[in-house]
């Protein structure tokens, strides 16, 4: 498990520059903007050509509609039989492992579809035609309502020269409703007091492709107007 990394608010300061990203924090509405320089994407350029010539982009689709469909049933059945205890025990492991499989099955497709969809040439029309030129902008904005993550690749044709900005924008609601701050209060690293720091929204959990989960959590002081937040990162093993 990995440490949090802590990025900290004091009063008159908004806006932090830490490991080349920027974290921007709204007091007033408690809106979170962290804005940095992403990764190139490990594009599938071997596999994607091969699957989608064998199946077509319409099996592919359909089949990542069916393995999301049945993740789902499998999920639902779970907590169904957590509900009713019955046979709980015996049948939790197949279909806990059996979902997982649907869900790596139903990422993979989805990244095939998405590679097909992103390096298709405006221009000249050909097919896994276009490559990342400089890695990607991603701003992430985080409200009482909404996550909000949104991705800028700067793409170059390999065949015409030709150039393209690709957004995409990927919503997700928010869990981060109020908290009972009156539970796990901490000192204060600006004031210095004791029990005054309080988590005041509960934290922003993401998972992101293909095996991390992202725990954001947001305290403020209740006496200095000092403020925070905890970014953690967890691996899942993958093999």
């Amino acid at each position: 498990m990995s440490k949090p990394k802590y990025v900290e608010f004091p009063v008159g300061i908004n806006k932090r520059y830490l490991d080349d990203a920027c974290y921007e924090l709204d007091r007033e509405t408690g809106t979170l903007t962290i804005s940095f320089e992403g990764d190139f994407y490990n594009f599938p350029k071997e596999r994607a050509p091969n699957l989608i010539n064998l199946l077509g982009l319409e099996t592919i689709t359909t089949l990542k509609v069916l393995t999301k469909s049945v993740y789902m049933l499998l999920f639902f059945l779970l907590i169904l039989k957590m509900i009713l205890k019955k046979d709980y025990l015996l049948l939790w492991m197949p279909l806990f492992f059996a979902g997982m499989i649907f869900v790596f099955v139903a990422s993979y497709l989805d990244e095939i579809e998405n590679y097909y969809n992103i390096s298709r040439c405006k221009k000249c029309d050909r097919e896994f035609a276009y490559e990342e030129i400089k890695k990607p902008f991603i701003k992430i904005v985080s409200t009482y309502d909404k996550y909000e993550e949104t991705t800028t690749r700067y793409m170059k044709c390999k065949y015409c020269n030709s150039e393209d900005i690709k957004i995409k924008i990927d919503q997700r609601n928010s869990k981060s409703k109020p908290k009972n701050i009156n539970k796990n209060r901490k000192t204060c690293r600006g004031c210095g007091k004791k029990f005054a720091l309080v988590e005041y929204r509960s934290p922003d959990i993401h998972f992101e492709y293909p095996n991390i989960f992202i725990t954001i959590r947001h305290y403020k002081c209740a006496h200095c107007g000092y403020m925070a937040i905890s970014i953690k990162y967890d691996y899942v093993a993958t093999s």
